[in-house]
């Protein structure tokens, strides 16, 4: 048994091809195929069940896929925890980011870090909180970005900072004529939301539900989006509401539409997380400066007297 041909069925799994697979492996089909069955010959078992297309494991090559993750993975683990230690930072890292992050929150250190780490191959991936965790737990991420807390003790977090929520609203909302709102201000009737799976949609509707109305009940409009960007325009052109993650109001053309909350301002923590698999101590703490250093003013690393955390109600993970 090598890791070679552990490498060549995780290819054949991922991709759900002897001859895709072969191409990623850079090697024959024949060679490819022929150390598959070598191994299967060697096991003692079917790893895959060539009669379908795509090719599928088979409910023991499942078993096998699994653990060759692992291997293959400690393998590369053992070359990049020698790199650290030379303190030469290389090699690929797969980190998960949520979507209410990724546009607003990459720009700010992405580029810096590459200009810095030249070596070191960063691929990022939008995903939501539930999914992320769950390639994090399978070994096919290494690091995600997103809303803490998590409700999983294999999964460890170091918080980035604390988020305020701020309201935007549209030009003839009857909330513009206050400088700052409370929750009790704020419809569940009269908010646009984000669709469901997204945290920040929770979190909305947590300060939202239950709220005295300000606006009629006869609700004429429902939108869901899985976007704010879309959010945003569409408060531009109605008589809504929508709230915003801090970082997503930068971009507002009319900041005059924007109100924040009242104290205590409602805040979301915002944390990297880890499985017990991830050993790359220097690198995770060289990614985790970069990002603070590269915050805007306004965002904290500790929470402030004035903010009230609002959990995430998707942390409650299986």
């Amino acid at each position: 048994m090598t890791l070679t041909q552990l490498e060549y069925i995780l290819a054949v799994a991922d991709t759900g091809s002897f001859s895709q697979a072969a191409r990623q492996c850079h090697v024959t089909q024949p060679t490819l195929s022929m150390q598959i069955q070598k191994l299967e010959e060697e096991l003692g078992v079917t790893i895959f069940d060539r009669t379908k297309q795509p090719i599928k494991a088979t409910s023991v090559g499942e078993e096998v896929l699994q653990q060759a993750r692992l291997v293959v993975k400690g393998s590369q683990h053992l070359k990049e925890i020698v790199d650290d230690a030379k303190g030469s930072l290389r090699g690929e890292l797969r980190i998960g980011i949520i979507p209410t992050l990724a546009p607003y929150l990459l720009p700010l250190f992405l580029k810096k870090m590459k200009d810095v780490y030249k070596n070191l191959h960063l691929t990022f991936e939008e995903l939501q909180t539930e999914t992320m965790v769950e390639k994090i737990r399978s070994h096919n991420l290494d690091l995600g970005i997103v809303v803490t807390p998590i409700d999983d003790l294999n999964i460890a977090s170091h918080v980035l900072f604390y988020e305020p929520f701020v309201a935007y609203f549209a030009k003839s909302h009857p909330l513009l004529n206050k400088k700052s709102i409370d929750e009790k201000d704020l419809s569940i009737d009269d908010v646009l939301l984000l669709n469901e799976g997204h945290c920040f949609r929770e979190q909305s509707l947590s300060l939202c539900r239950n709220k005295k109305q300000i606006v009629s009940s006869d609700k004429t409009f429902t939108f869901e989006s899985g976007s704010l960007e879309t959010l945003k325009k569409l408060v531009d052109q109605g008589e809504n509401f929508t709230l915003l993650p801090w970082l997503a109001t930068f971009d507002v053309q009319d900041k005059k539409r924007l109100r924040p909350f009242s104290d205590p301002v409602p805040t979301r923590e915002v944390s990297l997380i880890h499985g017990p698999h991830f050993q790359r101590k220097a690198l995770l703490k060289a990614l985790i400066e970069n990002i603070k250093r590269n915050l805007p003013e306004g965002l904290s690393a500790n929470r402030g007297k004035n903010q009230l955390k609002v959990d995430n109600p998707l942390g409650h993970l299986k």
